[in-house]
């Protein structure tokens, strides 16, 4: 089984006319606002940035996050200025791959935007940071700071309602993906030392999935936030192998005891092999950060190569029932 893309990806590309997403944009969380809309939260680059010429990776490469709108989820309209830009010391060097996470809670939903802060520069292995902005109504973002911290950390997706009265969230220390869960909004926004410090000392007991197959031989990493169904929670993710090609895989966790992975497919749903996914700022990049459930349609967004925003489609059923086939 695998995700069907959409015949006119890539849905979004640089747009020369504003320079702080001339270069690139790409690396989309996305999510069904109040209005019924689909709203699409994207990383931008500004043109200028060059490679290392002796390592990988770019130099002069900030990040910023973006805002488009569509009323179908195929045609988007974009905001002319960014939503979330690197203000903050603990974010100067960029804003990156954020993902837009719907809570519902204390009966009434948020839009929490887990997002990749860089206290240092790109691509130097220093300063990856989970920082947490939020939003009810996609007009007004309020940023919340780093809410993980001493801890060089990426790939922060959040559980869409409390889970036995816990809100969980799921991220990635190198190389596999955690759980972690927190006794309200209050406790995930402001940090405790004791809490994390705890926490980072039992690291591995919170490790929910580990690399298993040959495609995730590298890492592995939370993709979009988990998607509830009747079957359990829904986990599309990414996937590194040992020679830097990135795919999408899938999962399914267990409703009442997320930590427990129920099922796991042992191949990708999505890899690269459409030009503009084979061929980027970093070529052989599926990297999904987007799920949306309309009419039974599970729409998947993500970035191609560094470069583009790009859209993959599949009746929800049909997901299940492939994932389902791998149970444990």
């Amino acid at each position: 089984m695998r995700l069907r893309r959409y015949e006119h990806n890539p849905i979004l590309t640089a747009n020369p006319e504003r320079s702080w997403e001339s270069g690139a944009v790409f690396n989309c969380g996305a999510a069904l606002g109040p209005d019924g809309r689909f709203y699409l939260l994207y990383r931008a680059i500004p043109a200028g940035y060059k490679p290392f010429p002796d390592r990988h990776g770019y130099e002069n490469y900030i990040s910023y996050i973006g805002m488009a709108t569509s009323e179908d989820g195929f045609r988007f309209e974009r905001l002319s200025e960014p939503v979330i830009a690197p203000t903050e010391p603990w974010e100067v060097w960029g804003c990156e791959d954020p993902r837009v996470n719907p809570l519902d809670i204390d009966g009434r939903r948020i839009y929490l935007i887990t997002y990749t802060a860089l206290s240092a520069p790109a691509f130097s292995g220093e300063g990856d940071r989970v920082a947490v902005a939020s939003t009810e109504d996609f007009r007004s973002f309020a940023k919340h700071g780093v809410v993980i911290p001493d801890l060089n950390d990426k790939d922060a997706v959040i559980f869409p309602e409390p889970i036995r009265g816990k809100i969980a969230m799921l991220h990635r220390v190198p190389p596999d993906i955690q759980i972690v869960y927190f006794d309200d909004l209050e406790q995930l926004l402001h940090p405790d030392e004791a809490f994390w410090a705890d926490y980072r000392a039992h690291l591995d007991e919170f490790t929910i999935m580990r690399r298993e197959f040959p495609w995730e031989a590298e890492k592995i990493g939370g993709g979009c936030p988990p998607v509830k169904t009747e079957e359990g929670w829904l986990v599309i993710y990414h996937a590194k192998d040992d020679r830097a090609v990135y795919r999408v895989g899938v999962a399914l966790l267990d409703l009442d005891d997320p930590a427990r992975v129920i099922a796991r497919s042992p191949e990708p749903i999505l890899e690269p092999e459409a030009e503009f996914e084979r061929v980027g700022d970093v070529d052989n990049v599926v990297f999904p950060q987007g799920a949306v459930v309309k009419d039974g349609t599970l729409y998947v967004y993500y970035g191609a190569a560094d470069k583009v925003c790009c859209l993959a489609t599949a009746p929800l059923k049909d997901v299940l029932d492939f994932v389902l086939m791998y149970r444990r």
